[in-house]
């Protein structure tokens, strides 16, 4: 801990947070520094900017996420100028706004490390975010569609290998895919087979060369010995990613309860006649 404490970044952020918070209670601003205007010339920028990115005409639901953007990033521009970091630039502006979000994000990491209890109470709340995918453990033999009579051999071998009978090594190995699958997740079958294989698998039954099934490479005959269903992850191996995910998810909050603070400081006049009325009611206090 007192190596911590003895971190440039660790003070920084110490003395940025008692800054803040002197502005914040005791800066007197005056109408205009507390103002932000949305005007027709603003509204026809924000508009191009949108159009630029998206190559449409924004619903009502889009202009408002534009603008609330755009507020957020005046508002954390307006702090950050508050604090004396700014070079007044466009670029700057933006990055300005991006470093105010970041303070708030460490010090609230700072401030309120998560406890195990909190990670828990995480993992129990988000048990979908930490779900395993389904595994199986299965055999396959491949003909490629190029083979003119895949349709015949594919018969036969099924007969011989139903009664018993090994994988012919001629067949081993087939364009380097392995003929033995343990244990393998849904994701991990998907991204080497291609096609609907993977997804076919839960359809097949235990115990039986079934086939053909269709892949990216041709046809399989396929013998599943275990099938294993999603499940919860434990947490305590997968604690480490839990917190990510906490950490992430707690950012995101924090950051929009600062905007939301923040914004309350500020007056939105609206000025701009194509903005729709419902929108320019939401920012009307």
């Amino acid at each position: 801990m007192s190596k911590i404490l003895k971190e440039p970044l660790v003070h920084f952020l110490f003395l940025g947070g008692l800054i803040f918070g002197y502005f914040y209670l005791f800066n007197s601003e005056s109408e205009s520094e507390n103002t932000i205007v949305i005007d027709d010339v603003e509204y026809e920028y924000l508009l191009s900017l949108w159009k630029n990115q998206w190559k449409r005409e924004p619903n009502e639901q889009d202009i408002k996420a534009f603008i609330d953007q755009y507020l957020r990033q005046e508002v954390f521009y307006k702090e950050a100028l508050a604090l004396g970091l700014d070079h007044n630039d466009i670029i700057v502006k933006r990055r300005l706004a991006q470093k105010m979000e970041a303070v708030s994000n460490d010090l609230n990491a700072m401030l309120n490390p998560p406890t195990d209890a909190d990670l828990r109470e995480f993992y129990e709340s988000n048990d979908s975010l930490f779900l395993l995918p389904p595994t199986y453990s299965f055999r396959q033999v491949l003909f490629t569609n190029q083979e003119s009579n895949w349709q015949q051999e594919l018969t036969s071998m099924q007969v011989a290998l139903q009664s018993g009978q090994d994988i012919p090594k001629a067949r081993s190995l087939k364009l380097s895919i392995s003929n033995e699958w343990k244990n393998s997740p849904l994701n991990e079958i998907n991204k080497a087979f291609g096609g609907d294989f993977a997804f076919t698998l839960d359809s097949l039954p235990l115990n039986q060369w079934v086939g053909p099934i269709s892949s990216g490479f041709g046809q399989h005959l396929v013998f599943i010995s275990e099938k294993n269903e999603s499940q919860l992850a434990d947490f305590d191996l997968v604690k480490s990613y839990v917190e990510k995910e906490y950490e992430y998810l707690t950012e995101l909050e924090m950051q929009e309860q600062v905007y939301r603070d923040l914004l309350e400081k500020y007056q939105v006049k609206i000025t701009s006649s194509q903005i729709p009325e419902a929108i320019k009611k939401s920012y009307t206090p």
